[in-house]
C-alpha cells in the first residue's frame, strides 16, 4: 500500500524553524547532523514533517511502499521505468528513489 510518509522542507536555520513548528505542535523526533547538512524530522498527530538546514534543492513529497512489485507498477503507470531510477539507501539505510510530477516537483518513495 503507498501511503504518505513525509512532507520534506528547506530552511536557512534549523533550529529557528524548529522552534516555529514546535509551536504549532509538532513534536521533535530527532536532529540528525550529516557532512552536507543537518535535517530533522517531527511530528504532528499521523503526519511526519522532514525540515534541512542546506542550500541543495530537496523539498519534496514523499511516500512509502512495502512491495517492490507494488512500486514497479506505479513508477511504470506514471511512465517511469524502475530500472532507470536512482535507488539509494542514505544515512537511514531504507531504499530509496525520486520522481518528478508533471510540473518538476520531488516526489520521494522508500521502502518501508
Amino acid at each position: 500500500m503507498i501511503k504518505l510518509d513525509h512532507i520534506a522542507i528547506n530552511t536557512n536555520d534549523l533550529d529557528k524553524t524548529l522552534e516555529f513548528y514546535q509551536k504549532i505542535g509538532y513534536d521533535l523526533i530527532k536532529v540528525f547532523n550529516d557532512s552536507n547538512y543537518r535535517w530533522a524530522t517531527l511530528s504532528l498527530n499521523k503526519t511526519s514533517l522532514e525540515i534541512f538546514e542546506t542550500k541543495e534543492v530537496v523539498p519534496h513529497v514523499a511516500y512509502s511502499f512495502s512491495s517492490d512489485k507494488e512500486a514497479a507498477k506505479l513508477i511504470t503507470s506514471l511512465n517511469y521505468k524502475m530500472d532507470n531510477m536512482e535507488i539509494f539507501y542514505g544515512n537511514l539505510n531504507r531504499k530509496s528513489f525520486f520522481i518528478e510530477d508533471n510540473n518538476g516537483n520531488q516526489i520521494q518513495f522508500i521502502k518501508k
